[in-house]
């Protein structure tokens, strides 16, 4: 055998020991752009609470207990909506084809007016009459964000329905609670359910390496843009003589889970 045959045999040979090497680089798993790093949970910190502010108009359905025949709430407060404040604070207890979580809400609402006179006759008086409601809700919530976890789309889909509890109570000139006259306070509270759907963007991808450094240094995994629609029935779960404070209204704001 030749000098130049056996310096080919090694030549063959070199080639085909590398090709394994060289396919497996070739048909390795492809890693994925950069925003499925920055959007998947590869980098993510645990992921287990979510909080809200919100704000949208509204207006209790005080006069809807009367059946039309009287409507003491536009008598003395008007017929326009003002802000509600609302707050939410949710545990996140599954994440599987998207979120599951329970969630406890706390809001405020506070409107002026005239106030009647005490002597129960409904005549409108000098004074000032400010209602407060301040609603408390419990919520199971579920959160379709499947395709934001595995693509990083950012619309996230969402549906909540719970109970209700609103504390309402109406103070006078002195900014005392009123009476009616008869010894009455004019506070209580009132018991009702609630659902809600609405939809988030999340945020992130404005700026993924932002996002990554939020949660990297405070553990925020997403912050989102939340609208929220309601429809609140407050007016006793069947109890009477309870004063109705439910309404159908939207809401927009901020939510951050982490």
């Amino acid at each position: 055998m030749t000098r130049a045959t056996l310096l080919a045999l090694a030549v063959l040979a070199g080639v085909s020991a590398s090709a394994p090497a060289a396919r497996a680089q070739t048909f390795a798993p492809d890693a994925g752009p950069p925003e499925a790093e920055i959007f998947g949970r590869r980098y993510k910190s645990a992921q287990l609470f979510a909080f809200e502010l919100r704000f949208g108009p509204y207006m209790p359905d005080v006069d809807s207990e009367f059946d039309g025949t009287r409507h003491p709430y536009q008598d003395y407060y008007g017929s326009s909506d003002h802000l509600l404040t609302q707050t939410e604070f949710d545990v996140e207890i599954l994440h599987n084809i998207g979120t599951v979580a329970l969630g406890a809400g706390l809001s405020y609402f506070s409107v002026s007016g005239v106030a009647p006179v005490a002597s129960g006759t409904g005549q409108p008086s000098g004074d000032k009459s400010t209602l407060k409601v301040v609603p408390v809700s419990l919520s199971a919530i579920y959160r379709f964000d499947y395709f934001l976890e595995r693509r990083g789309f950012p619309l996230v889909p969402f549906a909540k329905a719970g109970l209700d509890w609103a504390y309402w109570q109406i103070t006078d000139g002195n900014d005392e609670i009123a009476t009616d006259g008869r010894g009455g306070k004019a506070r209580g509270g009132t018991f009702g359910w609630h659902a809600a759907a609405g939809l988030s963007l999340v945020l992130d991808f404005f700026d993924p390496e932002a996002a990554r450094d939020f949660d990297n240094e405070l553990g925020v995994n997403h912050t989102s843009l939340v609208f929220q629609y309601t429809y609140a029935n407050i007016s006793g779960l069947g109890q009477s003589d309870r004063m109705h404070l439910g309404d159908a209204s939207w809401s927009l704001g901020l939510m951050f889970q982490f």
